[in-house]
């Protein structure tokens, strides 16, 4: 998963404190594994050596100081970089999808056409197997798979290729304007 992408996602929308990076990451994406001190701390400190964040201290009335940071011109360069740039292979893990359509408003319109296609081609490869899996569900083989996460695993993969058509045209719209 890219949290260089995450990280500097929330601070494209302003100054925050670490702990305040961590917590909006964890509620964006819905997972409080996403991120933690360990992986939040240490890639703030290479941000700011590349020049990609300023980190100022904040004085605090009976509280210990705690430190800012704020992105610069490079690091809102270094952030559409990591969004725009992505792979077949990326945009097949889940996480690396839900990031891309999280700051989706935020994609150049060729990336948001790409992210689409990609998504598309792993959705309709997941049906194709799960019509597969149908073929042994319907002989009554042993399985390993319930046949309730079969039909729960099918309705997800059909309403996200919903959602693609769905964004797809919206994007069409765009481009005959």
């Amino acid at each position: 998963m890219d949290i260089e992408v995450l990280i500097l996602a929330q601070l494209i929308k302003g100054s925050k404190h670490g702990y305040e990076i961590k917590k909006n990451i964890i509620f964006v994406m819905g997972n409080d594994k996403i991120v933690n001190n360990n992986s939040l701390y240490p890639k703030l400190k290479l941000f700011e050596k590349r020049g990609w964040v300023i980190k100022k201290t904040e004085m605090q009335e009976r509280r210990p100081k705690r430190y800012v940071y704020s992105i610069t011109a490079e690091g809102e360069e270094r952030f559409h970089i990591c969004l725009n740039e992505f792979s077949l292979e990326t945009i097949r893990i889940d996480n690396e999808w839900s990031i891309r359509l999280a700051y989706y408003e935020l994609l150049d319109l060729e990336a948001r056409r790409r992210l689409l296609d990609y998504r598309e081609t792993y959705m309709k490869e997941k049906l194709e197997h799960l019509q597969q899996l149908s073929l042994v569900i319907g002989n009554g083989e042993d399985l390993d798979y319930s046949e309730e996460l079969y039909f729960y695993t099918r309705n997800m993969v059909l309403r996200e290729i919903e959602l693609i058509h769905e964004l797809s045209h919206k994007l069409d719209s765009l481009d005959k304007d």
